[in-house]
């Protein structure tokens, strides 16, 4: 409003001058220029005035090609929409601008400084938390159990069991496993369980040795062979074995190794217990409700606030994270495909962006449509109204000394 004063202000003094200066235009060639100035500065800064105001309203009640905003609304609007839409907002412009950027870089420090990773991870958390838990496990089940029994019914468990016994046949495997054993021998020979059952053994075989010979009595008696002493021999010699055994380079642990080889290669091609793990998976499946199973396994499991794959997920993200923002790489193949993706887009829906400037633009009516376009602006268009006042001044000054010298030059 300020450029509006004053250019008012330099109307008026133009007109003023003007005025003042009438009486003595032709009084001498000073004052006939300081008039001639003033006129034409008048003249310039009305013509101005009227231009400006033509485009807004109707200056002096002046209605031909006046409101010239109004009256041309649509095909201003049509001009603004294509301009910005084609020109200013094109597919061109906008990724010149985005392909400057380094978009994978931005991520990165968003991962990093900005929180991004708990953001990403709380995100997922919470999308896959909701999905699964408006899961109708029942219906899952339903639908994956007949997969579920299909494949257990051609799976060759028996097959399987059998090429275990066979891999443990082997020598190095074999080691370990009787090693396992005679330690767990050892350990469950001497437990106070199973002493206070191997006593209670050789108490009833003695009695049924006793019987009712008392000779037979009189000889253990003799012998000093009670319960007890029975029980320490046989420890003893069962702690010797083992020991025997444990040390690996002796004739009976050789011997008791190749046993057992034996018997693990024998039962590895034994008939009998193919069929007999056969049976015990064909009995298990015609007894078994998978879906059942598999329902209950996932509403325990699966379902809840924090169920067991949420942890490894969390992992799994942050990992991939990590890796992200080390690999400059990925970094770079991840901004290509941003940039690409964006400007695929922006090709697919660039028609979008006329309709929401057009969708803006009619939210105004003409009233508002004018004050908005004043508004933003009025200060260049005062700025005309003041350089019309200046140019029109010094242009009224030339042309009255262009005047003045033809006149002494030719006699007029």
């Amino acid at each position: 409003m300020q450029t509006k004063k004053k250019a008012t202000m330099a109307l008026l003094i133009s007109a003023l001058g003007t005025a003042m200066t009438l009486p003595t235009a032709g009084a001498g060639f000073v004052s006939g220029l300081v008039h001639h100035g003033f006129l034409a500065a008048t003249i310039g800064g009305l013509a101005d005035w009227f231009a400006v105001t033509a485009l807004f309203r109707k200056p002096l009640g002046i209605g031909y090609r006046t409101e010239i905003l109004r009256r041309n609304r649509d095909r201003i609007m049509d001009s603004i929409v294509e301009f910005t839409s084609e020109d200013l907002l094109s597919v061109e412009n906008i990724m010149s601008v985005l392909r400057k950027e380094d978009t994978a870089g931005l991520l990165v420090e968003y991962l990093i400084h900005r929180g991004g990773r708990e953001h990403i991870r709380q995100l997922v958390d919470e999308l896959l938390l909701k999905a699964v838990n408006s899961m109708d496990t029942s219906a899952v089940a339903n639908k994956f159990s007949p997969a579920i029994r299909k494949g257990l019914s051609d799976f060759a468990v028996e097959r399987v069991f059998l090429d275990m016994i066979q891999l443990l046949s082997e020598e190095k495997h074999s080691r370990r496993v009787l090693a396992s054993f005679l330690h767990m021998g050892e350990q469950v020979l001497h437990a106070p369980t199973m002493q206070q059952a191997l006593i209670e053994n050789i108490r009833v075989l003695r009695r049924a040795y006793e019987g009712e010979s008392a000779g037979r009595a009189f000889v253990l008696a003799v012998m000093d062979l009670d319960d007890e002493h029975i029980l320490s021999i046989f420890n003893e010699r069962m702690t010797k074995y083992l020991d025997e055994l444990l040390r690996e380079n002796t004739e009976a642990y050789v011997a008791f190794k190749n046993s057992f080889e034996l018997f693990l290669r024998n039962a590895a091609e034994d008939p009998s217990l193919a069929n007999l793990f056969r049976g015990w998976r064909e009995h298990y499946l015609e007894h078994m409700d998978i879906s059942e199973h598999l329902g209950g396994w996932l509403e325990k499991n699966v379902k809840g606030e924090h169920p067991f794959w949420i942890e490894p997920l969390n992992h799994f993200l942050d990992a991939r994270i990590e890796d992200f923002v080390r690999d400059k790489e990925m970094q770079r193949v991840c901004d290509r495909y941003i940039k690409n993706f964006l400007e695929g887009e922006l090709r697919k829906h660039h028609d979008m962006i006329q309709s929401l400037i057009r969708e803006r633009l009619n939210e105004f009516d003409d009233d508002s449509l004018t004050e908005f376009v004043e508004s933003k602006v009025a200060d260049d268009l005062q700025m005309i109204r003041i350089n019309g006042s200046i140019v029109g001044g010094l242009v009224g000054i030339l042309l009255y000394v262009i005047v003045q010298l033809s006149e002494r030059m030719w006699g007029l």
